[in-house]
């Protein structure tokens, strides 16, 4: 198994960073790409592919709904479904957030084709999964962590972050966090689970809240901070993390290999 981070950028990035997307490569080399945002069309190019490769994705995840995540989906649905030969990708996500997405995001732009009514189940092969629940594909078990995201005190956003294992390997079990507030107590349990963690990191002068920042993230134990690569972070960071017991910053394009 194989993750390449096409992206590590934040919502608000630019070409140099790219919104935060990966590609999972099997051992039978099929790919599964991590969330699909507005620039998925570049970076999936740029990352891997070139030309019309884009299309051989076997199967898409999405941790949640903010368009840095999910912005590419309408290209993708149109580039498969009207191409000739192309099976419809897997579409794995959390029951509900599948649901929503395709009410609240997706049908205005893909709910009609000429002379036809479309549904999600129209361009992509769809496996929901509930929300402490786990899907398998391609010998590999990926277990959704629900992480709070933006919590209004009526009705909480949560993204779906993945715990990420091959069946019956003795490689390491890894955890990308999608976006995540900062939680100590949530991101410990965890790490007596994972030997590898992405953690989302915030990287502004001012704390949103709503995404983990870097200072916080400092304040882990050290033995946690060695297992941590950090990314959607803002462009020009001027943190040094290798210093304060980090793995480090993933960069754009960079592969990491738990085969």
């Amino acid at each position: 198994m194989k993750i390449k981070f096409i992206g590590v950028g934040s919502a608000f990035t630019t070409a140099e960073y790219y919104q935060s997307n990966m590609l999972i490569t099997a051992r039978n080399g099929k790919e599964l790409l991590v969330d699909c945002g507005s620039d998925i069309r570049f970076s999936l190019n740029e990352g891997s592919h070139s030309g019309e490769a884009e299309l051989e994705i076997d199967a898409i995840y999405i941790s949640h709904l903010h368009s840095d995540h999910i912005g590419g989906m309408e290209w993708m649905a149109f580039r498969t479904y009207f191409s000739p030969n192309q099976q419809k990708p897997k579409l794995f996500m959390e029951e509900n957030t599948m649901h929503v997405m395709w009410n609240c995001s997706l049908k205005g732009g893909l709910g009609r084709i000429e002379g036809k009514h479309m549904h999600l189940t129209d361009y992509f092969d769809c496996r929901p999964a509930s929300d402490s629940g786990a899907f398998q594909w391609e010998n590999i078990r990926f277990t959704l962590i629900k992480m709070p995201h933006i919590l209004t005190g009526y009705k909480n956003f949560y993204s779906y972050g993945l715990l990420i294992k091959e069946v019956g390997d003795k490689g390491p079990t890894v955890f990308i966090t999608t976006d995540t507030q900062f939680r100590r107590d949530l991101i410990g349990k965890i790490a007596k689970k994972a030997s590898v963690i992405f953690h989302d990191c915030e990287t502004s002068p001012f704390k949103s809240v709503v995404h983990a920042h870097y200072d916080d993230l400092c304040t882990l134990p050290a033995a946690l901070r060695q297992k941590i690569w950090l990314y959607h972070y803002q462009p020009h960071p001027d943190r040094i993390p290798k210093a304060d017991g980090f793995s480090g910053f993933v960069k754009k394009g960079q592969e990491f290999d738990f085969s």
